[in-house]
């Protein structure tokens, strides 16, 4: 079985030798990404198309700020390019080869569940979010609130959300506390059926 180009590196994790190319359009002609064994962090570095700078126009550098987790380089790269989430996870190629979603029934009901619990917004809040996101009944993806439409997100933007969720935990800041992140974390990985 071949690796599309898209999950050539659904392994990479810290300390993953790895070195490739970023093939997100408008920043794929020089664009790199991978691992720092120096800085014990990802890193890339991104030119946009055309450039003739010898200097990145978005470095993400360990030795600046650490990037442990290859969603926190993700989710940094989407901020700084406005690109869409799964374009970004899918430019990386850290996407799942094949990502399933749980039965909508099931998510309703562990939705549910979770709405008899009450934590002021936090862990179960998170959870209650990534969740409701996952139907199309929240526009704003837990991870960079960015508002999208109201459709229930596909398997593969659900599992790039997942990336770029698990970043903001790894990273901090944002909107949120960390409790909220995690849950959306937790929630997003139950959704996809691990």
């Amino acid at each position: 079985m071949s690796v599309s180009r898209f999950s050539r590196n659904h392994g990479a994790r810290p300390g993953y030798a790895l070195h490739d190319a970023i093939d997100l359009p408008g920043w794929d002609d020089r664009s790199i990404w991978g691992w720092d064994d120096g800085t014990g962090s990802f890193y890339a570095q991104l030119w946009r198309n055309g450039s003739t700078s010898d200097a990145p126009g978005i470095w993400l550098s360990g030795a600046s700020r650490p990037y442990p987790w290859p969603g926190s380089v993700a989710l940094d790269i989407v901020q700084h390019t406005g690109a869409a989430p799964l374009a970004v996870v899918q430019a990386l190629g850290i996407a799942d080869p094949a990502p399933r979603l749980r039965d909508a029934a099931e998510i309703t009901q562990q939705i549910a569940q979770l709405k008899s619990l009450d934590d002021n917004g936090g862990y179960i809040g998170g959870q209650l979010h990534a969740l409701a996101w996952t139907q199309g009944l929240e526009t704003l993806p837990p991870s960079t609130g960015v508002r999208e439409d109201h459709s229930r997100p596909a398997p593969d933007r659900v599992e790039a959300e997942h990336h770029l969720i698990t970043g903001r935990v790894y990273l901090g800041g944002g909107e949120h506390t960390q409790d909220f992140y995690s849950g959306a974390d937790e929630a997003l990985w139950w959704t996809l059926g691990h």
